[in-house]
């Protein structure tokens, strides 16, 4: 039975373009998470129903994926420390695309009663942000994923 550590190809979590995608998008997240922070308590969203909720939602989530991202689940074990770091990449994919998809569609017409107008900076850096997070994130899971499927097909053959 051959083991998943003797392929030719390294652990995803060695790999360094995993890495630095998986940290970049780490850090990514976290800004956004900081935008929308900043938003609800400085920018006064708090007192705007749903999007004030939201805002806060993105904000906690946020934190939760970057911290996750950054944290050693390596010693989990290889394979459980990879599946940790991609359900938290998704995560981390999910709020950002959904935050642009929704600052976008607010540009244009209501969401929940609140409309965006013009391109502030906080709007600036979400978007920049938000893409970010999604880019690296999405490099990362595209990196790990097809690992975790293969070592689960193994896995699976062997039982």
């Amino acid at each position: 039975m051959a083991s998943v550590h003797s392929e030719a190809r390294p652990p995803a979590l060695t790999l360094p373009a995993a890495q630095i995608a998986r940290y970049l998008g780490a850090v990514s997240i976290l800004l956004v998470g900081a935008v929308h922070a900043q938003q609800y308590y400085q920018a006064y969203f708090n007192v705007v129903p749903v999007i004030g909720t939201l805002f806060l939602l993105s904000f906690i989530g946020a934190g939760i994926v970057g911290v996750v991202l950054f944290a050693p689940v390596g010693r989990l074990g290889e394979t459980l420390g990879d599946l940790v770091l991609v359900l938290a990449a998704l995560g981390g994919i999910g709020i950002a695309a959904g935050s642009l998809v929704s600052l976008l569609v607010s540009e244009y017409t209501p969401l929940f009663g609140f409309m965006e107008s013009g391109y502030r900076l906080a709007v600036v850096l979400a978007i920049v942000f938000d893409v970010l997070a999604t880019v690296f994130l999405g490099v990362f899971v595209l990196s790990v994923a097809p690992r975790l499927v293969k070592a689960h097909m193994t896995e699976r053959r062997t039982r």
